[in-house]
């Protein structure tokens, strides 16, 4: 039987999350944008993003 082992800890730096996150919160708003602008292709998304946009749409009425 072979042993394994735990995979070595990384630690990554916080510049480098921020931006991580960052990059991350634009995909999401490019996505939500599209999807909002063809519902078919949200559609398509199934239940998780069909979750995601249901989930704001309160959001969005009480911002106006």
């Amino acid at each position: 039987m072979t042993e394994t082992t735990a995979p070595a800890l990384t630690v990554i730096p916080e510049e480098i999350m921020l931006a991580r996150l960052a990059q991350s919160e634009q995909m999401r708003e490019f996505f939500i944008q599209m999807w909002k602008q063809n519902p078919a292709l949200a559609k398509q998304g199934g239940a998780r993003v069909q979750n995601l946009m249901s989930s704001l749409a309160p959001v969005a009425a009480m911002e106006k």
